[in-house]
């Protein structure tokens, strides 16, 4: 095992108030960096919408198909980040584990060999877009538009993509934060930039949008692994090294599960989205308003999740899994309460949300009605998503990926979609059903989540685990 991994002091803490410190300092840069991103989608839609409502639909769909398929094929990457915390844990105590640069050496290969089969999809858009029926005008400008992105797609995965995990594993996650709120300011100029023609630039129109958001990924690139090298930890392991077959059989062992999982939530919503569009326009605008508050208020859970993750795999590594049971429940008892407090907004005030996205005028009464009730949906399950992001992320930490996967293929499919879609369209609730289909998806998510966790938790840690 490398030197590279090792943390400085070599113990940490072992208090309620250590671990609770530990976690909050892993997911603050975490969740304002995942902020910071999905501001950059926010002002994307707004520069978009002032080029009006057609290439608002086009930017829309096609920035959501890019970027999803880019997140579910991401995802495969996340067993590095359990690995490198096992290693700094093992290294710490004295036990044996894989060196760090074997790590980033094999997630490295791992990246540019998913690129492949991401970038080969992407590029079939045109005939996807016109296999679900979408105009021959969203055909056409739609897939021009992603063949723009796809010119950044090798650095969004090989080097952001990896780095975002390996980053909070090698505790210099606040380089995260350094680099992303200035990549979503960046975006926001380049695009306002290059789709009306600031500063002497072309006025590209819809197209502008998609470039700006390209020249960001190379720059955002760049920036962040010259940053890396700034940090000697981080710069330690990203030294080249032989790709070893047992790390990248561990890495898919544990990432393949994690894609499929991922695929099976992100296809939920996505297709969640679609049925919603099939109610009539005001369930899809209420849909996409109760989305993207829920979408909100769970990028706080999810690295939360993502913190209680790192600190499991650390104490697992370091062959102390009472101190990971301890990391666990503090990742649970800190989601609790921020589950419980936007489980009350939601609950006790959604009339005081609406304002924020209808601030021109106030949306017609139905749609009110619709938003509403939605979000008080979304705050009957704050609770459930947030413990289910927690308990995965332990169940990660523990090297556990094929249950988990398994439960939230069940889960998401039989209980989000089918469940969903019977009370929407069979037993005529609307958009509403479609909401309490993915409520109760998340809910049958984490108590089965939960149930696994105790289970996996009181098993033994193998000496050279």
């Amino acid at each position: 095992m490398s030197s590279a991994l090792s943390s400085h002091p070599p113990s940490d803490p072992t208090t309620p108030r250590s671990h609770a410190l530990t976690l909050v300092r892993i997911a603050l840069p975490l969740a304002l960096s995942q902020l910071s991103e999905m501001a950059m989608g926010v002002t994307d839609t707004v520069l978009l919408g002032g080029l009006g409502v057609t290439e608002l639909a086009i930017g829309g769909l096609s920035s959501t198909f890019f970027f999803t398929t880019m997140v579910t094929f991401q995802a495969v990457l996340g067993g590095a980040g359990v690995l490198l915390s096992h290693g700094r844990g093992a290294q710490d105590h004295g036990r044996t584990s894989h060196d760090g640069r074997s790590v980033m050496s094999a997630t490295l290969a791992l990246a540019i060999a998913v690129f492949i089969p991401c970038a080969l999809l992407l590029a079939f858009s045109k005939t996807i877009f016109t296999s679900i029926g979408e105009p021959a005008e969203v055909i056409t400008h739609g897939s021009r538009f992603i063949d723009i992105l796809l010119l950044s797609l090798l650095p969004d995965l090989a080097v952001i993509g990896v780095l975002r995990v390996a980053l909070p594993a090698l505790g210099a996650e606040t380089l995260l934060l350094w680099i992303m709120p200035a990549m979503a300011i960046c975006n926001g100029l380049t695009n306002a930039a290059l789709i009306h023609g600031w500063a002497g630039l072309p006025a590209m129109g819809l197209y502008g949008s998609a470039t700006a958001t390209t020249l960001t990924g190379w720059v955002v690139s760049f920036a962040l692994f010259g940053l890396c090298l700034t940090h000697e930890r981080v710069r330690a392991v990203l030294k080249p090294a032989p790709v070893q077959w047992a790390v990248m059989k561990d890495l898919l062992k544990l990432g393949g599960p994690m894609m499929m999982g991922a695929a099976a939530e992100i296809l939920m919503f996505q297709i969640t989205s679609l049925r919603a569009g099939e109610l009539g326009t005001h369930s899809l605008a209420a849909h996409q308003v109760a989305v993207n508050v829920s979408s909100l208020l769970f990028m706080v859970c999810l690295a939360i999740g993502q913190a209680t993750n790192v600190r499991v795999a650390y104490w697992r590594g370091a062959g102390r899994m009472e101190q990971g049971r301890r990391a666990a429940l503090t990742g649970i008892g800190i989601v609790l309460m921020w589950s419980l407090a936007t489980s009350s907004l939601l609950l006790l005030w959604p009339e005081k949300i609406l304002p924020l996205y209808f601030s021109n005028r106030a949306p017609d009464p139905e749609t009110t009605a619709l938003v509403v009730t939605l979000l008080k949906i979304a705050g009957l399950y704050q609770i459930a998503d947030g413990l289910q992001c927690v308990f995965s992320g332990a169940l990660r930490g523990c090297g556990d990926a094929v249950t988990p996967m398994l439960i939230a293929v069940a889960s998401y499919g039989l209980v989000g979609l089918v469940f969903g879609g019977w009370l929407a369209f069979h037993q005529h609730v609307g958009v509403e059903g479609l909401w309490i289909g993915m409520a109760l998806a998340l809910a049958t998510t984490c108590v089965a989540f939960g149930i696994r966790l105790l289970r996996v938790m009181r098993k033994p840690v193998p000496a050279t685990s």
